[in-house]
């Protein structure tokens, strides 16, 4: 295969071997859909399985690399001819794992427009808030619930049901059409994910074609130096998440490599996502620190009850623990290894079988500068610092969509600031603290307190409110909401879960409030702003 970047070809025993050894080779040119596709048919791969699917109603699948293109190509006719979309636009990708969130993602970029990635858990308002900021002209989705709300809005797509109001996606497998993906620059704009921050509105974040390359040495670390010849790869991660799709989906498909895509409603089951790997056979596997908690809660012992066959396990998005890795080494893979980094700037930090440190987040990956900085920008050893990425890596993004303020915010000097307080010991280890604002993490998810805040505040009963993140051995973090209640309401359980449901509706059903503790105020500042800080100080004292 004609690939820009594989780990494959360098001879390495340590890991400053490796690092000496490497070099970006990232083109002037370079399509992430051409790489994944077109690509692979020129080169006679088109055979190749590239998606195993299965959803918990019985519907399965197996599709190749020569089926998806040639679905993509008529789903791109559909965007060009109806909906005018060409290079720069901006499509909405609202949808479970399945064939069609591949087709859509890899059809606009071959397209040369801008995917936006959108979770499944989101709620209404949060897609709507997306869709606006962004200027989506399309929205491709599976969930009918959304038409009415938005269908003003946007052009709708419409996946696995019938509707009369809008399009079809089965109307594309009547179509034939020939494409091949436009000729792009890798510093032009492909896919863009929204984060919370501690302040404020959600922020987008906007990466270039060349992200996919820079996600290439930590995926093939990780997965101690994949792909091998009989590799399948897998998440339980939602794919509208960056750990998804840039840590397993296209870097997978990059080396002509099977992804399975296992689509079920409700609630993670640990025994489901352990009997769909043993029945594919899944080698690799990103599997995030809360369901990893989550699957050991529930099943001690998995080498026990199923025959998998996992040769290397990551975890990422939150602290995984010593104590959670060195179980998951005894009981689903003899690698599993720890990574590092953020929506902004992913997998920047990696551990492998050559110098895995577990507790740490691994060193730096090869090909990235990463260090921890003092209040001035200098790089400090053994000192808690903020955690920091140089400028030009190329999997830093292009910056905030249409917010420039928020992104020179975001540089101290020519250092990108992760938002993270560590430390890097003398041997090049990094070791996180902390996070350095406000922002809480969910089983992996990044939340702002404000978009929070600003939901509940919609319950009748609530006068005032303010959240903060709380440790919690299962999920590493929970949510927890401060409610001053207006008055002639009284505190009651009928109220908590009227807003616990009220955030799973309008959010996500991972950002709602798991305690609730009903206060007479808030501590403030004399400007009015909330202090969080007392907040968290309060309940770590309990």
């Amino acid at each position: 295969m004609n690939l820009e970047i594989d780990l494959r070809e360098i001879k390495f025993f340590t890991y400053e071997e490796l690092v000496r050894s490497f070099a970006w080779e990232i083109p002037r040119k370079f399509n992430i859909g051409e790489a994944i596709l077109d690509r692979k048919i020129r080169e006679g791969l088109g055979n190749n399985v590239a998606l195993y699917y299965e959803d918990e109603e019985g519907n399965k699948g197996v599709y190749t690399f020569y089926e998806i293109k040639r679905l993509s190509d008529a789903f791109i006719k559909l965007l060009k001819e109806r909906f005018r979309i060409g290079k720069g636009d901006v499509v909405g990708v609202y949808l479970q794992p399945r064939l069609e969130t591949i087709i859509a993602i890899i059809s606009i970029y071959r397209l040369g427009g801008i995917t936006l990635s959108i979770s499944p858990l989101m709620g209404i308002e949060a897609v709507e808030y997306r869709l606006r900021h962004s200027g989506a002209k399309v929205l491709v989705t599976d969930s009918k619930n959304v038409i009415g709300k938005i269908k003003d809005l946007v052009n709708i797509v419409l996946v696995g049901e019938d509707s009369k109001d809008v399009v079809e996606f089965d109307d594309i497998r009547k179509e034939s059409a020939n494409f091949n993906a436009i000729e792009i620059n890798s510093e032009d704009p492909a896919q863009l994910f929204y984060t919370s921050g501690s302040t404020g509105a959600p922020k987008g974040v906007l990466h270039a074609h060349r992200f996919l390359l820079g996600h290439i040495p930590a995926y093939q670390l990780y997965f101690e130096m994949a792909p091998k010849d009989n590799d399948v790869f897998y998440t339980p991660a939602d794919w509208g998440w960056i750990g998804a799709l840039g840590d397993v989906i296209l870097p997978s498909l990059y080396f002509g490599k099977p992804i399975l895509a296992y689509r079920r409603e409700g609630k993670f089951s640990p025994r489901d996502h352990l009997a769909i790997m043993q029945k594919y056979k899944v080698t690799c596997a990103f599997i995030p620190p809360t369901a990893l908690r989550m699957i050991r809660r529930e099943v001690e012992k998995p080498s026990k009850e199923y025959d998998l066959k996992l040769r290397a396990v990551s975890s990422a998005g939150e602290a995984v623990g010593e104590e959670l890795i060195s179980w998951a080494i005894k009981e689903l893979s003899p690698n599993v290894n720890e990574f590092y980094g953020c929506t902004e700037a992913n997998l920047v930090a990696v551990n492998n079988s050559v110098w895995r440190m577990i507790g740490s987040v691994g060193k730096p990956t090869p090909g990235h500068e990463v260090v921890v900085i003092d209040d001035n920008g200098n790089p400090v050893i053994n000192q808690i610092g903020d955690i920091a990425v140089r400028k030009g890596d190329p999997v830093l993004f292009l910056g905030y969509f249409k917010n420039p303020e928020a992104t020179a915010r975001k540089f101290r000097g020519d250092w990108f600031l992760i938002g993270d307080l560590g430390v890097m010991d003398e041997k090049g280890y990094l070791w996180f603290k902390g996070r350095a604002d406000d922002v809480i993490k969910v089983s992996g998810y990044r939340l702002g307190p404000e978009e929070i805040e600003r939901v509940i505040l919609q319950h009748p009963a609530v006068q005032d409110v303010a959240v903060i993140g709380k440790q919690d051995p299962l999920r590493g973090n929970i949510i927890k909401a401060f409610v001053v209640l207006k008055e002639g309401y009284l505190a009651s359980d009928n109220i908590v879960k009227e807003i616990q449901q009220l955030v799973k509706d309008k959010l996500a059903t991972y950002a709602y409030p798991r305690e609730i503790e009903f206060v007479k105020e808030l501590p403030r500042t004399e400007t009015g702003k909330l202090k969080r800080f007392e907040l968290r100080k309060r309940e770590s004292e309990k």
